[in-house]
C-alpha cells in the first residue's frame, strides 16, 4: 500500500522501492545510535584527558584505517556483493559498541581502549561506507538514484539531530554507558533491514586479479576527470580543514560556554538541524538546477560561519553559526556525491565512490588530530579561525580555477 502511495517520480521516488525502505528506516535508527555514542564519548575523552589533543588523537584512530584502506574497499565492493559487506561492518561495528559499553559499565574503560575501538570501527567503515554508497544503485535502479542520493542524506541528517538529542538527554539522565549500550542495539534494525530485503545484485565487471591495476585505473580516471577531479579537491580540503571543528566544540563548550554536556549537545543539535535543512533544501531544489552553484556556495557559506563562531561567547549565537556551517558542509557534500554518482560510469563507481568516502571519512580525522594539537599549543578560538580560515581561502581558489563547477546543472 505504502508503495502505491509514493510517486515514481521526484524526490521521493525511491521510497516507491521496498529494499530502500527497510534501508532507509534501519539506517535512521543506527545512524541516531551512532550520533549518540559520538557525543557520549567525545564527553567522556574530554572528561578523562582535559585535552584536545586526545578528541583529534581519538578521531585519528578512527580515520587512519579510512586513510589507508579505502581505495583497496573500492576494489573490493566492485568484486563482491555489496550486501554481504553491509552485513559484516554493521555487525563488527555492532560488536565494538557493545565491547565499549562493556568497559564502561565494568569501570575499566581506558583512553588507549577507546583508542583501539575506534581504529576497530575505522576499518570497519573504509569498507561500510563505498558500500553503502555503491548499494544504492542496487536498491533503487540508476532512474532514481538522484532520489536515493539526497533521501539518504535526509536520513543521515535527520539522525544527526535525533542522536545527539537523545545522546544529551540519555547521558544527563542515565549516564554514558546507555549512549553506548543504546547504539550497539541500533545495529540490529539495519541488520534486519538488510536481512530483509529483496536486491537484484549489480553485474561484476571483470577485473584483474592484481589489486593495483583497478586501484591506479581508478585513481587515474578520477584524476583526469574535469568534474571528479575538482569535486574530490574540495571535498578533501572542506574535510581536513572545515568539518574538524567539531573536535573542538567540547573544549569551546568549556572554556567559552561554560558547559561542557549541555553546550556540546547543542551545538552538535545545531550542526544536525543545519545538516538536515541542507538536506531538505537541496532534495526540493534538485531539479531546477544550478546544483554546481549551490555546492560551491554552501563550500563558501560554512567556513564563514565558523569563523563568525570564533567571535561569539553565546550559546544561542553559537548555535546559530554551527547551523550554518552545518548547512553550508552539507549542501557540499549532498551534491558532491550526487554529481559524482551522475557522471561517473559502472565500472568505475566502486572505485571512485571509495576515494570520496576517502576525502569525507579519511581525511577529516587527519585534520582533527592536528586542529587537536593546535588547540592545545595556541588555544580554542585561534585554532578555529586559522582552520576555517584556511578552509574559506582553498575553497575560493578551487571555485575560482575549476569554474566548471558552478555551471554544472
Amino acid at each position: 500500500m505504502l508503495s502505491a502511495m509514493l510517486s515514481k517520480t521526484g524526490a521521493f521516488a525511491a521510497l516507491h522501492h521496498a529494499a530502500f525502505r527497510w534501508f532507509f528506516f534501519g539506517q535512521l535508527i543506527s545512524v541516531s545510535g551512532t550520533w549518540m555514542q559520538s557525543v557520549a564519548l567525545q564527553i567522556v575523552i574530554y572528561a578523562m584527558t582535559g585535552s584536545e589533543a586526545a578528541l583529534g588523537l581519538a578521531a585519528l584512530a578512527q580515520g587512519i584505517p579510512t586513510l589507508v584502506l579505502t581505495p583497496f574497499a573500492g576494489v573490493i565492493v566492485e568484486r563482491m556483493p555489496r550486501r554481504n559487506l553491509l552485513i559484516l561492518t554493521q555487525s563488527s561495528m555492532m560488536f565494538l559498541a557493545f565491547l565499549l559499553a562493556g568497559l564502561y559499565i565494568a569501570n575499566v574503560l581506558e583512553v588507549w581502549h577507546i583508542l583501539a575501538i575506534s581504529l576497530g570501527i575505522g576499518v570497519a567503515t573504509a569498507l561500510d561506507a563505498p558500500s553503502r554508497l555503491s548499494f544504492l544503485v542496487e536498491m533503487v535502479g540508476k532512474d532514481d538514484l538522484p532520489s536515493g542520493i539526497m533521501l539518504n542524506s535526509i536520513m543521515f541528517n535527520t539522525a544527526r539531530v535525533v542522536g545527539p538529542t537523545l545522546g544529551g538527554l540519555a547521558l544527563h539522565s542515565l549516564g554514558a554507558a546507555w549512549c553506548f549500550l543504546l547504539n550497539a542495539l541500533s545495529f540490529l534494525a539495519v541488520l534486519f533491514g538488510l536481512f530483509m530485503m529483496r536486491v537484484s545484485p549489480a553485474p561484476r565487471h571483470a577485473v584483474s586479479r592484481a589489486t593495483w591495476r583497478p586501484l591506479l585505473e581508478g585513481l587515474q580516471f578520477a584524476r583526469q576527470h574535469p568534474v571528479i577531479a575538482p569535486l574530490l579537491l574540495l571535498s578533501a580540503l572542506s574535510s581536513t580543514f572545515g568539518l574538524t571543528f567539531t573536535v573542538l566544540l567540547p573544549p569551546f563548550a568549556d572554556t567559552v560556554l561554560g558547559n561542557t554536556e549541555l553546550g556540546t549537545s547543542a551545538l552538535m543539535t545545531a550542526q544536525g538541524v543545519g545538516a538536515l535543512c541542507a538536506s531538505i533544501f537541496v532534495a526540493r531544489s534538485n531539479a531546477h538546477g544550478y546544483r554546481g552553484l549551490t555546492l560551491v556556495r554552501g563550500a563558501l557559506i560554512a567556513p564563514i560561519a565558523l569563523i563568525c563562531l570564533g567571535f561569539t561567547n553565546s550559546l544561542f549565537l553559537a548555535t546559530i553559526a554551527v547551523l550554518i556551517a552545518g548547512f553550508g558542509f552539507v549542501c557540499q557534500f549532498v551534491l558532491t556525491n550526487t554529481l559524482i554518482q551522475a557522471v561517473v560510469p559502472d565500472n568505475f563507481r566502486g572505485r571512485v565512490l571509495s576515494l570520496y568516502t576517502l576525502t569525507f571519512f579519511g581525511l577529516s580525522p587527519v585534520g582533527s588530530l592536528i586542529v587537536g594539537i593546535t588547540a592545545d599549543q595556541i588555544g580554542t578560538l585561534p585554532a578555529i579561525w586559522l582552520f576555517s580560515g584556511a578552509c574559506l581561502l582553498g575553497a575560493a581558489l578551487i571555485a575560482q580555477r575549476a569554474d566548471q563547477l558552478r555551471r554544472l546543472p
